[in-house]
C-alpha cells in the first residue's frame, strides 16, 4: 500500500508524506547519495530474519512556492 498526503506550508517548510506499507525486504534498495554506496544489505541486515515485509514513511520538505 502507498499513501501520500500534503501539509501547506505555515510556520515550517511544506511537507509531503509518503507512507509505505508490506514492502517486500528482499526487493529493497538504498543508495547513499552522498557517497553513491548501495546500503540496501547493511540495511536488511538489520532486519530480523523472520521479517519479510517492511513498512516506512518518506517525509519531503517542499520549496516554497514562487507566485
Amino acid at each position: 500500500m502507498i499513501k501520500i498526503s500534503n501539509t501547506e506550508s505555515k510556520t515550517t517548510p511544506a511537507k509531503k508524506n509518503i507512507q509505505l506499507k508490506n514492502i517486500s525486504v528482499k526487493d529493497l534498495r538504498l543508495i547513499d547519495t552522498d557517497t553513491g554506496e548501495d546500503i540496501s544489505q547493511e540495511v536488511i541486515n538489520e532486519i530480523p530474519d523472520e521479517i519479510d515485509t517492511i513498512n516506512f514513511k518518506i517525509t519531503i520538505e517542499l520549496p516554497d512556492e514562487v507566485e
